[in-house]
């Protein structure tokens, strides 16, 4: 797991979240498609939206979207993997 540096949630993350919830929607996009960028520049292959502040901040037609996942989808399949071994014990 790798997560954003200090530098990106203090320049990026956060300043996103904040201009979403002022109805900044176009320095959200901008802040958000800047560090997922930062991310993907790192090397990592898909990124877990861990905020529900974040979906639906970029069109879903958007391509950096179609590397990310929603929160609530990462939850069930993490459920569905564990209730699937925990079936598969004796």
């Amino acid at each position: 797991m790798l997560l954003p540096d200090k530098a990106s949630l203090e320049h990026t993350v956060l300043p996103a979240i904040g201009a979403f919830r002022r109805g900044d929607m176009e320095g959200a996009r901008n802040l958000l498609r800047i560090s997922l960028q930062v991310m993907f520049v790192r090397a990592v292959n898909t990124i877990i939206l861990a905020s529900d502040d974040f979906v639906g901040i970029l069109p879903d037609d958007d391509p950096l979207l179609k590397k990310c996942i929603d929160p609530m989808d990462a939850l069930v399949r993490e459920t569905i993997m564990c209730a699937r071994t925990d079936s598969l014990r004796p």
